[in-house]
């Protein structure tokens, strides 16, 4: 129970203090209103499911490697910042790859109430 306890304390920690992680849980709010308002199938729901836990996972553990880095080797080295770099990569994949996902997804629904006749 206390591993929930202390999981739980590093979402709220990112959440309250990483801008970049409550940028992409704004982002979730508003995908997810949008799928409750367009009432969209299982499925859909599982694939939008799994491109938003992409995301937040990877911007999570890009912010854990960074606060790691900055502990464990505070100056500069451009091997550590290009790893960072990497990192930072993997979330903006995610994110793209949760993009595409929320377009293919969302985008016949929405199209299909703004101009259904």
């Amino acid at each position: 129970m206390n591993k929930f306890r202390v999981a739980f304390a590093g979402l709220f920690w990112a959440f309250r203090d990483q801008n970049s992680f409550y940028v992409h849980f704004a982002v979730t709010l508003v995908v997810l209103a949008v799928a409750a308002w367009l009432r969209l199938e299982v499925w859909q729901w599982g694939a939008l499911s799994f491109a938003i836990g992409g995301v937040l996972t990877a911007e999570l553990l890009n912010t854990a490697l960074e606060l790691l880095v900055s502990v464990l080797h505070p100056q500069h080295d451009r091997r550590i910042g290009r790893a960072l770099d990497v990192a930072a990569a993997a979330v903006l994949m995610a994110a793209i790859t949760a993009i595409v996902v929320g377009l293919l997804v969302l985008g016949p629904p929405i199209y299909m109430h703004v101009w259904s006749v």
